[in-house]
């Protein structure tokens, strides 16, 4: 007797998403975020929630990891010793297992309902990357005020302009953004995590290489918690479209170090003047001039350039002695060159060629000696 076959419906399983949350002191928005995630993304996808935690004093790994033991989707990454925003967020995605990831803020700040737009946008378009644009002509800006908004909207001005192969694009400091991992792994290896933004770093690695849209962006208030806005980020910022202007060409910590190195040479040439036009020998005030731009250029670089390795205390006063001491060398010849300069120069205004000649000397011997015998870090 003929057996009858009937045809087998084979569904294919769901999409794997991964949704990477870094967070610092984010306690009292992290449970309710988490939520509202798996309630709107839990039913549709193979769901992933990695929070990536700098430690924060207030608890916010402790509510994690709670919350993974009652929920095996959640993933907890306690990060000590090292800390960072886009350190976080690279950390996250290199760990995530999902096919596609969403990276957002977990302050609230971002709705969870983007996710879903964000993940179709990426799949319909066959898109690598797709951003939240918080100056989309349709996105809302509740959360930004009149300041910030200014802020960002400069910002992305000049982001554009050392990004020209993304330049349709609104919000290069956008902090959501969903992605194909397999596609863009090469580039979130390459990210320099001592960026202003991770999304910027991704997209100046990628060399135009990615195919990049934007969905507009609900941008809302803070739920909780301060905001982790500080003078650090804006130079973290500044130092980001410096680097990419120089085409990567140097270590990203060399061109804070440079720019730090600026500021030094403002002091030293103001210095110079005031003690020149107080009588003050040429070769004095070069001494007093190069030591006070060293010590100003160490309090300087301790706060931004280093502060992932910053000193205090004790260790700040041995760290400052250690920097002239490393740094003697280079200070000996910047005094010694500019003044045999100056010398065959015969004085006069010319003299100011004299000092940045000295300057420029001991630039790379105090970049290399202060980041490995003070601060301790690779060059």
């Amino acid at each position: 007797m003929a057996v009858r076959s009937y045809p087998v419906t084979v569904s294919s399983p769901p999409l794997s998403l991964s949704v990477v949350l870094a967070t610092f002191n984010e306690k009292d928005n992290l449970g309710p975020m988490l939520e509202q995630l798996k309630a709107l993304l839990g039913q549709r996808y193979q769901l992933e929630l990695v929070v990536v935690d700098d430690d924060s004093p207030d608890g916010t790994s402790e509510l994690a990891r709670q919350l993974a033991r009652q929920d095996p989707r959640i993933h907890l990454i306690r990060r000590v010793g090292r800390s960072g925003l886009s350190s976080a967020i690279r950390e996250g995605l290199l760990a995530a297992c999902g096919e596609v990831a969403v990276v957002m803020d977990a302050d609230g700040q971002h709705e969870p309902e983007a996710v879903q737009r964000a993940v179709d946008r990426l799949l319909a378009g066959d898109l690598d990357l797709v951003m939240g644009s918080r100056f989309h002509p349709e996105a809302s800006i509740a959360g930004l005020s009149a300041s910030r908004q200014k802020g960002s909207e400069r910002a992305n001005q000049l982001a554009r302009f050392s990004l020209p192969a993304y330049a349709q694009l609104s919000d290069y400091m956008s902090g959501f953004f969903a992605l194909r991992l397999e596609r863009c792994n090469s580039a979130i290896r390459s990210v320099d995590v001592s960026g202003f933004k991770f999304l910027y770093e991704l997209l100046a690695v990628s060399k135009g290489q990615l195919k990049v849209e934007e969905i507009p962006l609900n941008f809302r208030s803070r739920q909780a918690g301060d905001s982790k806005l500080d003078n650090a980020v804006v130079w973290d910022w500044l130092v980001s479209l410096v680097h990419t202007a120089t085409f990567r060409l140097l270590p990203r910590r060399a061109v804070s170090f440079g720019m730090v190195g600026v500021s030094g040479m403002v002091v030293h040439v103001g210095l110079y003047a005031l003690l020149r036009s107080a009588g003050v020998g040429f070769f004095g005030t070069q001494v007093v001039a190069v030591i006070t731009a060293a010590c100003s250029n160490y309090l300087i670089n301790n706060s931004l350039t280093f502060r992932s390795r910053r000193l205090r205390g004790r260790s700040l006063v041995i760290g400052l002695l250690k920097f002239l001491l490393v740094s003697s060398l280079g200070m000996a010849a910047n005094v010694g060159v500019s003044t045999v300069v100056f010398a065959s120069m015969q004085g006069g205004p010319i003299a100011m060629i004299a000092v940045a000649s000295g300057i420029l000397v001991d630039f790379i011997w105090k970049y290399a000696a202060s980041s490995r015998f003070v601060w301790n870090v690779p060059y």
